[in-house]
């Protein structure tokens, strides 16, 4: 049987810690908020955005070492990267402070990147924004992250969109929200409006009698579902506007009206006054 740190080893750092740590290492993912347009998020588009990664230094290739010069084995950890502390019967693996934690050390450091081996660069990005994204979803760019270690893949990019709100409409999944402001007039005897829609307007007709807070679901003027050609919904919740001014005409013929009505044209109205029979009857 082995030693307690070779167990250890064997148990913590399943015995090939030195191989994994000298391998090749995919590069740390970045990560961009992107904010767009109701209508962008919608239809989708193509934007174009700046942002920092760091790039390996086209001085040393990314060595860290002085051109004509390379890293050398660190006399600490003897390429290990590691070091154990024992403590009486327990064995502790540190990260080597000497190299930290790569196994090497460089004796001519490189002038152009002062020995890190990378620099900052600004980089555009140029990503596809699909139509139908929705607030808070995330686009990839593989490879676009920023560069491996010792041959490693580059990390990614993930672009979180943000999306403005609309000043007349609401999302709810792939359907949109509209609430339309008739007149009492339009409302009572019915009439064609004009709807908007992120196409453009189109004509509705609203039947005579509607009543405020009455819903019309128009197929297929929602926003387009992601990777599909298929629509959501536009629902349209009608909002019955009552004047706050009048003229003394306006009002007379108001006055008429009413004096004309026997109730039964209000269908709430005379529910109401019948329940309130119910109670005294």
């Amino acid at each position: 049987m082995g030693d307690f740190s070779s167990i250890f080893d064997q148990l913590f750092n399943g015995g090939s810690a030195g191989a994994r740590r000298n391998g090749p290492v995919q590069g740390n993912d970045l990560r961009y908020e992107l904010r767009i347009t109701f209508e962008e998020a919608a239809k989708g588009c193509k934007k174009s955005f700046d942002f920092y990664r760091n790039e390996n230094c086209d001085v040393c290739s990314g060595s860290g070492a002085k051109p004509g010069t390379q890293p050398v084995t660190c006399q600490t950890c003897h390429g290990a990267g590691q070091v154990r502390v024992s403590a009486g019967f327990m064995t502790t693996v540190r990260t080597c402070t000497a190299c930290g934690g790569s196994g090497q050390t460089i004796k001519d450091k490189c002038t152009a990147c002062g020995g890190s081996g990378h620099k900052r660069v600004r980089r555009t990005a140029n990503p596809n924004i699909p139509a139908g994204i929705d607030n808070g979803q995330t686009i990839v760019m593989n490879g676009q992250g920023e560069p491996g270690l010792r041959g490693g893949p580059n990390g990614d990019l993930y672009i979180t969109v943000l999306v403005k709100p609309h000043k007349i409409f609401r999302r709810e999944g792939y359907n949109l929200l509209l609430e339309l402001p008739i007149s009492f007039t339009q409302a009572a005897l019915g009439a064609e409006v004009d709807v908007p829609t992120l196409d453009g307007t189109i004509k509705h007709k609203i039947p005579e009698g509607t009543q405020s807070g009455t819903e019309f679901r128009l197929k297929g003027y929602g926003i387009q579902q992601l990777r599909s050609s298929a629509k959501g919904d536009l629902i349209v919740k009608v909002k019955v506007e009552i004047p706050r001014s009048l003229t003394e005409k306006q009002k007379d013929i108001l006055r008429q009206f009413d004096e004309t009505t026997t109730g039964h044209e209000f269908e709430g109205r005379k529910s109401f006054i019948d329940k309130v029979k119910d109670l005294f009857n």
